[in-house]
């Protein structure tokens, strides 16, 4: 069925199509060599000639276009109207029918799969399946042609030097935890030949896949249909066309990785000559496929990425998203893998160092001088972000002077230089790079403490010449954040009451009573409200008007205390055990006296990709019994 703005936009395609020249001329003439007269052609015969001369084909494929435009506008709910010119824009549809051969869910298990797909800037989540040898996704996806400057399409031609493959990640879900089952990136440009391809993608194994079973090549194979759209007035390349650029791109990429391997051995035995103690130089690191690559390469300027509106927020936004150790090798050793951004984003959780390239990326396109810092804090290695601001001149100064601000990327804090926490905090500083430049800390003394962050200074560091890391290819496009698909105002209630059942269980097995008051829960949303914004920005609102209704409502004599907390999950046991081994919190929740009320209060701030804060507030008013 159709809905009534669907049978609007067909009718005015219908109304537009035939208002062309060329669709009367081509029935006139089909008339004409059929003879037929005017007082003869009834509705039947009329049909019979729009047919014979391919107009009603031609007319139902424009609409079969605008029909997958908006199936693919329901399922992915990413636009909340079609711009009626859309159905003439250069696009490829990609639609995935079933996956075969999943042969790691032969025995029926709790797990789910789901697929993430990114292309051009776009970026699009199928719904959760069932895992199982061959998992129904049927899922159809549409990914613009054009760039946001392009208000036209494209030719082809220029569309067949765009080197940038489409990126699936699969999924898998199990007890609520994520991992990357398998990832693929689809050369999608032999369209531009053939118009439409299906395909059987064998999915690789990863660094997860390949733990589990050494043997594996991969893990199971995806039915899919790519098409180029829209169909009409289509002129296709010569398939050598595609294959030459394709075979000139790998030669290209391959002699730079070629040159840079060779620039990068003679830049490290050089750095070895110095004789220095052991510290982390960062100039490979282990990509999510496997393969080493340059750690500059991992960064990017991420412009304008809707949802984020401020250095500030991207700090907040990634220290949201779950910290995961990463998994641990036959011999024990910690497998460090950086993963691309979208793969970063579909797990919902990374270690430290997808943190540090995320958050370093977002400061980049807010044109902030940004640095991602790898050292190691008291008994382990880490990673931070630095950014510098310049100072203003002074008259007849020559050399820029800098401010220097850490960034954790955990925990969202930013702190200056001259901070007391930050010789709490980290330790040593081992290098320094982002997209454009890489730096070793080449100082006897690399304490955070000592270190001179100068980094022009060639004799306290040692620089990869900027003109080789400008060759790379970089492992991370331009990406957008998915909206959220849960809301506040329908979890907050559920997780109040899930809290309120969870303590009132803890406070029977400890022979207490609990009685719950609502206004009081009330009260404390002002404080609530206050939390999320104050972690942001670090003002603060409305306390004065928090202190007074609590002095006012609380009886004289009584005994108010409150525990405020923030968890980044949904997970109600982790919340109360980490509320009862908080000194506070666990004398909150142990309260007892006359006329002993409680309360709990829920306040979700909610971000793109379903990332989220969850602030608890468990509070007590009650009387102490002499």
């Amino acid at each position: 069925m159709y809905s009534k703005e669907q049978i609007t936009k067909i009718r005015q395609l219908i109304n537009n199509y035939f208002d062309k020249g060329e669709v009367f001329d081509k029935l006139k003439k089909k008339i004409e060599s059929e003879k037929i007269q005017i007082d003869d052609l009834d509705n039947e015969k009329l049909t019979k000639l729009l047919r014979e001369t391919n107009l009603i084909d031609n007319l139902i494929l424009d609409i079969k276009h605008l029909d997958e435009i908006d199936e693919y506008n329901i399922q992915n709910k990413q636009l909340t109207f079609v711009d009626p010119d859309r159905i003439n824009y250069r696009s490829v549809s990609l639609r995935i029918f079933k996956g075969r051969a999943f042969l790691d869910f032969i025995e029926p298990e709790n797990s789910k799969l789901q697929l993430y797909l990114s292309f051009c800037g776009q970026r699009f989540a199928s719904a959760i399946v069932d895992a199982s040898v061959e998992p129904e996704f049927n899922e159809l996806f549409l990914f613009d042609l054009r760039t946001e400057a392009q208000k036209a399409n494209v030719d082809l031609l220029t569309l067949s030097k765009l080197d940038h493959p489409i990126e699936l990640c699969v999924i898998q879900i199990q007890n609520g935890q994520r991992k990357l089952f398998s990832q693929k990136l689809i050369e999608w440009r032999f369209l531009l030949c053939y118009g439409n391809i299906s395909l059987n993608i064998e999915l690789p194994t990863t660094y997860n896949t390949k733990m589990q079973n050494e043997r594996k090549n991969h893990v199971g194979i995806l039915q899919i249909h790519l098409e180029l759209l829209p169909k009409t007035g289509l002129v296709l390349l010569p398939e050598n066309i595609v294959v030459s650029q394709l075979s000139k791109e790998k030669s290209v990429n391959n002699q730079i990785s070629d040159r840079f391997h060779t620039y990068g051995n003679a830049w490290w035995n050089d750095f070895k000559e110095l004789k220095l103690s052991v510290r982390p130089i960062k100039l490979y690191s282990e990509s999510q496929d496997g393969i080493w690559r340059p750690s500059c390469t991992f960064i990017r300027e991420l412009q304008s990425v809707r949802g984020i509106m401020s250095p500030n927020h991207a700090a907040r936004f990634v220290s949201l998203i779950p910290m995961k150790t990463s998994d641990r090798g036959p011999s024990g050793d910690r497998l460090e893998v950086w993963h691309r951004f979208p793969t970063f984003l579909a797990l919902k959780g990374g270690d430290f160092e997808d943190h540090c390239l995320l958050l370093c990326s977002f400061f980049l396109g807010f044109n902030l001088d940004s640095f991602v810092v790898f050292g190691s804090t008291a008994d382990r290695p880490h990673g931070w972000v630095m950014t510098r601001l310049q100072k203003p001149k002074k008259p007849n100064q020559k050399q820029a002077e800098y401010a220097y601000n850490f960034w954790e990327p955990l925990t969202g804090h930013k702190f200056e230089l001259n901070d007391p926490k930050v010789a709490q905090l980290y330790k040593r500083i081992g290098c320094i790079f982002n997209h454009k430049c890489f730096y070793a800390n080449i100082q006897e003394n690399d304490s955070v403490l000592k270190t001179d962050l100068n980094i022009e200074d060639y004799t306290k560091w040692k620089a990869v010449d900027p003109n080789e890391i400008n060759l790379l290819k970089p492992q991370n496009f331009q990406i957008t954040l998915l909206r959220q698909t849960i809301y506040a105002d329908e979890l907050e209630p559920k997780l109040e009451i899930q809290l309120r059942e969870a303590i009132g269980s803890y406070r029977k097995i400890i022979n207490l009573a609990t009685r719950y008051d609502e206004k009081l829960g009330s009260i404390m949303q002002i404080a609530l409200a206050n939390y999320e914004t104050e972690k942001i920005t670090g003002l603060q609102f409305a306390q004065f008007e928090f202190q007074s209704a609590i002095r006012s409502y609380i009886p004289e004599g009584h005994t108010f205390m409150s525990f405020p907390i923030c968890f980044n999950h949904m997970n109600i046991q982790k919340m109360l055990e980490d509320i009862k081994t908080s000194p506070v919190g666990g004398e909150v929740l142990t309260a007892r006296g006359d006329q002993t009320y409680h309360a709990v209060r829920v306040k979700m701030e909610i971000y793109p990709e379903d990332i989220y804060a969850v602030w608890v507030s468990v509070s007590v008013r009650f009387h102490k019994i002499v």
